[in-house]
């Protein structure tokens, strides 16, 4: 039954998440060119994650069944490697290996560098409040 209840919060997560990179593939215009669509719900996806289990979570006591619909359901859904390698193998057959060398490099390093600010605004968020806290008391 626990499977279940967690199976149904991942597909309703999955449910907002993807319209959520729908609605933002249609924003961006989709298309042949650069993919800004992609790079933006990645980006913002590495940004997110670490911020919603390392901070949200533990700040606003969240249940574990809603932490994992929207970090595999909402996120999962919303954030995108199959498109992504969809774009790199488009642009390489295109021949545009400028683009192609840019996609790589804002995505990989781009991702990896706002996931360490989405946790690093986790600590500090949580630092902040405790300090303040004890401030309090």
């Amino acid at each position: 039954m626990k499977h279940l209840i967690s199976f149904l919060a991942v597909f309703v997560g999955a449910l907002f998440g993807g319209g959520f990179r729908y609605l933002i593939g249609l924003a961006f215009g989709g298309g042949s060119g650069f993919p800004f669509g992609t790079l933006f719900v990645n980006l913002t996806g590495a940004f997110c994650l670490p911020l919603l289990i390392h901070y949200l979570h533990d700040r606003f006591e969240l249940s574990d069944g809603l932490v994992l619909s929207l970090s595999s359901g909402v996120l999962g859904a919303y954030t995108t490697f199959s498109t992504f390698t969809a774009d790199v193998f488009r642009l390489f057959s295109g021949g545009e290996f400028v683009l192609l060398g840019l996609y790589l490099i804002l995505s990989m390093v781009g991702g990896f560098l706002l996931a360490l600010l989405g946790n690093y605004l986790a600590a500090f968020l949580a630092h902040r409040e405790f300090w303040g806290n004890k401030k309090a008391d």
